[in-house]
């Protein structure tokens, strides 16, 4: 049964924590998606994707963006691992860095599943609740490609469940 969270509480863990491409052999990275609400940007959705490991204090921030005539979600990284902007908050203002080319940045699809695990979509109006479960398929391989950060974060694929709601 799911819990019962708002998304801006909710925090999700990956359900295969073994898809890790960047964590040493023998070594378990502590991964987890965060949705905190961003103020002051014209998107549909009144949050962002913060993607944090815990292991090495390492967060990316992503945009979510709903571009018309696309049968999916999608996000966009608007702060990478390792950057002071990272912080708590992540990207606040919702503006772009200076020299930010989303084009060559990781991106993927995301979607929502319920307990079912039929796809659902959280309504951009309000907070909404936290589905139970989330998945950005090939976020990891464009992180691997990147190899910006010489490959230290490269989160796990697949689903990713609702394990606690912060207050």
């Amino acid at each position: 049964m799911a819990l019962d969270c708002p998304l801006d509480r909710a925090v999700y863990t990956p359900l295969d924590a073994d898809d890790d491409w960047s964590a040493p052999d023998g070594v378990a990275n502590s991964w987890e998606i965060t949705h905190p609400r961003k103020d002051g940007t014209s998107s549909d959705r009144p949050w962002v994707i913060r993607l944090t490991e815990n292991r090495q204090k390492l967060t990316a921030v992503f945009g979510i963006a709903d571009p018309p005539g696309f049968s999916a979600t999608h996000v966009f990284m608007l702060v990478p691992p390792g950057s002071p902007e990272s912080g708590k908050d992540g990207n606040k203002d919702g503006k772009k860095r200076k020299g930010f080319d989303a084009t060559t940045e990781p991106s993927a699809l995301l979607y929502y599943f319920g307990d079912d695990l039929k796809r659902v979509d959280p309504p951009g109006e309000g907070m909404p609740k936290a589905p139970p479960l989330l998945q950005l398929p090939g976020l990891s391989k464009s992180f691997w490609n990147w190899k910006r950060d010489g490959r230290r974060f490269v989160p796990p694929d697949g689903l990713w469940k609702l394990t606690g709601c912060r207050d």
